[in-house]
């Protein structure tokens, strides 16, 4: 269609538009984990577990795949803009991409974190290993996201 076609100028407008509604994207991750970062710090001792464990045990709920996918779209944006920047890219697009993918990072290790507390509590059994097939599917997400923002990174030079 004639006026469609991605001049520079619209390409610097669209670019600069996917990065804003990246970080904002961002913003809601960024909500969703300091709930539950807040809920973290809420926990006391329980009879059945210590406070670490507890602590582990609510954190890691940020690695299960339902809730871990509060971070996609902005990981999705960030990688697209930043394809469309190519070599020519600001700042905030290479922070919002590497904070996203750091974040995703971090997930990944918290679920490990969260299987080795599954695997090492007293009284294990068969019954726990939906809780660690539930983070691996999530390390698996996060995973993901990172390997979509690291390939965002190195084909855009």
């Amino acid at each position: 269609m004639p006026g469609t076609e991605l001049t520079p100028e619209r390409r610097a407008d669209l670019v600069r538009s996917l990065t804003i509604a990246g970080w904002l994207l961002l913003g809601g991750s960024f909500g969703f984990i300091a709930f539950q970062l807040e809920r973290v710090r809420g926990v006391g001792e329980q009879p059945f577990a210590s406070v670490w464990d507890q602590r582990i045990e609510v954190l890691s709920f940020l690695m299960l795949p339902p809730n871990l996918v509060v971070l996609a779209p902005a990981v999705s944006v960030a990688a697209i803009a930043t394809w469309l920047a190519g070599g020519d890219r600001e700042p905030w697009i290479n922070t919002l991409l590497r904070v996203v993918a750091a974040i995703a990072i971090t997930m990944g290790a918290i679920g490990v974190v969260s299987i080795l507390s599954i695997l090492t509590r007293d009284g294990t059994g068969p019954s726990d290993i939906e809780g660690v097939m539930l983070r691996l599917g999530g390390i698996c997400l996060a995973a993901g996201l990172a390997v979509i923002c690291r390939t965002a990174d190195r084909l855009a030079r």
